[in-house]
């Protein structure tokens, strides 16, 4: 029986290619050199490379072979059937594909994505159900390339299929991914460690290394407000910040944010937080309430990174992190 490869596929430095991957339902390169038909090239890396080659003069001699691999993969060595990684950073999800479809080119994409091939879309997970390993190959400095190291995890993931540990990590991965690991990393321990009431002292604990006076009002509440917060100590000056928490893996709906919006009165801000995140009719009511704040998962991470120096021991330790420096280009993984 042949093996279906694993390939993992990036949409662009800045998303360019998104709608194509998810609207259109089909994966795609871009080449300016190679605005053409590739599959007409002769099928070898060397042909890629010699018509890479003759293109644009101020190119890099050594990004050739990279791009010219890329490409005669995409084309020769990705093959209908095979599994197809898209992380998406739009939605802080890994999702999992069929490959259908075989080479075709489109000579009329604005964004330059002619080369592409039509993918089946089968399931997603976010990205924080994966190990660092895991999102550390998939965050490898490559548009397209074939996941090797962690694939048993992501088949396993997406399939259930069972799965051994991989020993071995890539090589490289972008300094940007670090980052992005490390939020996965925080929001994976608001699962484990600070999964329900404990994420509401948390969060209580969180809006004072922010400069607030913050308590969880658990043992007196009656009104579904889980935190007040305020600047001045006696908690008289406005305004006063009402805090709704909910440690949620779905998506909060816009009845759920109407309804603690209606216990924040004038000179008061209301902020609502999740460790998942909000539907969109749910964003559409907070952006026409200017004293009304909504916060994701993955923005708490960043409010968490943001003002980590400040939390107690105690918080440290459930969300274990350590400053370094790193290139801010390519950085040992």
């Amino acid at each position: 029986m042949t093996t279906k490869h694993i390939w993992a596929i990036r949409a662009g430095g800045t998303g360019q290619a998104d709608a194509i991957f998810i609207q259109q339902q089909q994966i795609a390169l871009s080449s300016i050199e190679l605005d053409d038909d590739i599959s007409k090239l002769a099928p070898s890396r060397t042909a890629f490379k010699d018509a890479l080659g003759q293109g644009e003069a101020g190119r890099r001699p050594e990004a050739v072979p990279m791009q010219a691999g890329q490409l005669y993969r995409f084309v020769h060595e990705v093959k209908i059937g095979d599994h197809i990684v898209y992380p998406r950073k739009i939605d802080r999800h890994i999702h999992w594909g069929e490959v259908c479809g075989p080479y075709v080119f489109h000579t009329d994409d604005p964004e330059g994505f002619g080369h592409r091939r039509g993918v089946r879309w089968i399931a997603r997970l976010a990205r924080d159900r994966f190990t660092p390993g895991a999102l550390y190959e998939l965050g490898a400095g490559m548009t397209l390339f074939e996941v090797k190291s962690f694939g048993e995890e992501l088949l396993s993931r997406f399939t259930d299929q069972p799965s051994r540990p991989s020993t071995s990590t890539p090589a490289i991965v972008p300094a940007s991914d670090v980052v992005e690991t490390t939020r996965d990393f925080i929001t994976q321990r608001f699962r484990s460690e600070l999964k329900g009431f404990p994420l509401e002292p948390f969060v209580a604990e969180l809006f004072r290394a922010m400069g607030y006076f913050a308590s969880p009002t658990r043992k007196v509440r009656d009104d579904g407000i889980d935190i007040i917060a305020h600047r001045d100590e006696l908690g008289i000056e406005p305004p006063i910040i009402k805090i709704q928490v909910k440690a949620h893996e779905a998506n909060i709906g816009a009845d759920c944010v109407k309804a603690f919006y209606a216990m924040v009165h004038d000179r008061e801000v209301g902020v609502f937080i999740t460790t998942g995140g909000y539907s969109g009719s749910a964003r559409d009511f907070a952006h026409t309430k200017s004293n009304l704040r909504l916060y994701n998962g993955g923005e708490l991470a960043d409010l968490v990174l943001k003002h980590y120096d400040g939390l107690g021991p105690h918080y440290r330790q459930q969300i274990p992190l350590r400053r370094v420096l790193i290139p801010d280009t390519l950085v040992p993984a």
